[in-house]
């Protein structure tokens, strides 16, 4: 434990399980500990006063300290704080949410029915189990497959992960369920299939066409996306992207569910995001800015064609077997009538477009670093992706730790940002945003970069020297010759790895890499197997481009086209060793 270590801190080291945070970190170092909010700022239990430049977690829409939400709330409480809609009960607060929730959309998408949960996980859930139910009771029991996208967060339940296209969060929890696949995410920023917008013809939403082809339209229940693509990377699609996927949905009968768990509520700078093209979803998934945070709520709304055909199809003594102990939680429905009343009230989607603009134009202050790559959002949901190598998009050495960097100095100076899931740093502020908090935003962010890349940039530019310099032309010649000029004995000092290297196709092959007692051996085998630790999976030809630098690790490895088995920590530890 640090000796730095708050006791509030020590006590959540001790006892305290935090979702998607490397366990070690909070051994080492502890939380940051937030113990109070007011409006778009938080304090810690330093004392420190920082801008909430992530709503917690996509989720403060309307700000902290809502009166108008707490008084709701404690109402609620006062005259019933639970009951049960199990069984045929309900509330007024649920009846009256639903009611609100259904009147949002156009009339005529239909989108009348409304099951809540806790989140955005148990709407996914309900989604997922919904689809098949209605393909099953229409008689096409083979309409199984869920199709998602590389990138695209949709929770983490089993089902959800499944669906979920940051490849990471998948790892070690298999097997996985059955009837979920992906396709190519809208990132024109490093499309995987190589191509630019829009010579590309939207390719990536083609590939639903080709999955339909090779797999059958009639095993394929549902699509779903996010309108704007959020802890993958914050990517909105070209505006022509989402039309095109609803009119493949439509040629082959295949179910739309957007998941609007971020961007529902304003975030984009429209009520709901799916207003950014006029698409009609059969499903949407709520979550997050439905009470602003503020109690756990979510919501799945469905369409009168896919309800109608569960309620008259299931028989007539069948109950809809599916729910959750706090569906319709009156007092999370109180908090979210509330929080919606505010949000129409202040017109908090349009503050969103306007504020947006702006701090997107100010952030554009931001690509004078050399690590800046893209900046791209819509409304207040931007991203900074950043990059090692502006001519080649390469990534840096060890992946996340550039994000991670400006993270943690952002704190440091006064601001709440995010390392997301890729190495792209995440502003999403609450929608009441004024322009002085948008401005301090900026400038604390200049800083951060400035201080992130005086510490990882130099040994950043001697690796694109050395890349430069020593390209490898072949994987053969990497592993016979490259890895072992690579190799710092002096940085490997303690470490213990053994993995087996699996490359398809031309000049592909199979080598073991060891590294023990600050050395390291090469062996080129005939067959996959032995004793490895984890084995790495890839084409030769992707490879190669990996070891060059033209293409990032990080995004093969989401995108499938590296593939890791066997005992994660083997390979970063090459990669932190400059080996992978």
């Amino acid at each position: 434990m640090s000796k730095s270590m708050s006791p509030l801190a020590a006590r959540d080291a001790a006892h305290l399980i935090h979702p998607v945070t490397p366990p070690r970190e909070m051994t080492t170092d502890g939380p940051r500990i937030v113990v109070e909010g007011d409006g778009a700022y938080v304090t810690d239990d330093r004392g420190r006063k920082l801008i909430d430049g992530f709503a917690g977690l996509w989720c403060v829409a309307v700000g902290h300290r809502r009166r108008e939400i707490i008084e709701a709330v404690t109402r609620q409480m006062e005259t019933l704080e639970y009951f049960t809609t199990f069984h045929g009960q309900s509330t007024p607060p649920a009846i009256e949410l639903a009611e609100k929730v259904a009147s949002m959309f156009p009339p005529e998408y239909g989108l009348n029915h409304v099951m809540f949960g806790s989140g955005g996980s148990e709407a996914n859930e309900t989604n997922f189990k919904l689809v098949r139910l209605y393909w099953s009771l229409k008689g096409e029991e083979r309409r199984k497959t869920i199709v998602a996208r590389h990138h695209g967060y949709h929770g983490l339940t089993l089902a959800t992960m499944s669906a979920t296209g940051i490849m990471p969060m998948h790892w070690n929890f298999g097997p996985e369920p059955a009837g979920f696949a992906h396709i190519p995410a809208p990132y024109c920023y490093r499309c995987e299939l190589g191509l630019t917008y829009p010579e590309c013809k939207l390719a990536c939403a083609r590939a639903l066409e080709e999955m339909i082809e090779r797999e059958g339209a009639d095993t394929i229940g549902a699509v779903i996306a996010e309108p704007v693509i959020g802890a993958g990377g914050i990517i909105p699609p070209p505006a022509d992207y989402f039309p095109a996927l609803r009119a493949i949905c439509d040629k082959h009968g295949i179910l739309l569910i957007l998941d609007e768990v971020v961007t529902g509520f304003g975030r984009t700078g429209t009520m709901f995001g799916f207003q950014q093209w006029d698409v009609r979803p059969d499903i949407v998934t709520l979550a997050k800015g439905i009470t602003s945070g503020y109690l756990p709520l979510g919501a799945s709304v469905v369409a009168d064609h896919v309800w109608d055909t569960i309620a008259s199809g299931l028989p007539g003594p069948m109950p809809f077997n599916h729910g959750f102990t706090y569906s319709g939680h009156p007092t999370c429905c109180a908090a979210a009538l509330a929080n919606i009343a505010i949000i129409e009230r202040e017109d908090l989607p349009a503050n969103a477009k306007e504020m947006g603009a702006y701090l997107m134009g100010r952030l554009r202050e931001l690509e004078r670093f050399e690590s800046v790559g893209e900046i791209r959002g819509m409304g207040l949901m931007i991203g900074i992706e950043l990059v090692a190598d502006k001519a080649t998009k390469r990534g840096f050495t060890m992946p996340h730790t550039a994000c991670t960097r400006v993270e943690h100095e952002a704190w440091e100076r006064g601001l709440y940002c995010r390392a997301l899931g890729i190495e792209c740093v995440g502003i999403a502020p609450p929608l009441d945003l004024d322009r002085a908090t948008a401005d301090r935003i900026v400038d604390i962010l200049i800083e951060s970069f400035a201080a992130m890349e005086a510490e990882l940039m130099p040994a950043e530019r001697a690796r694109t020297a050395l890349l430069e310099r020593a390209r490898v032309e072949s994987v053969e010649e990497f592993f016979s010759s490259t890895l072992q000029e690579r190799f710092d004995p002096a940085q490997a000092e303690g470490a213990d790895v053994l993995v087996q290297f699996a490359l398809t196709g031309d000049g592909g092959g199979c080598w073991l890499v060891r590294v023990r007692d600050a050395a390291i051996v090469v062996e080129r085998l005939a067959d996959e197997g032995g004793d490895a630790r984890c084995t790495v999976r890839a084409s030769a030809e992707d490879y190669l481009r990996i070891v060059n630098g033209e293409l990032s690790g990080p995004d093969a490895f989401t995108a499938q086209r590296l593939a890791l088995d066997g005992d994660l920590n083997q390979a970063a530890a090459l990669a932190t060793l400059g080996l992978m």
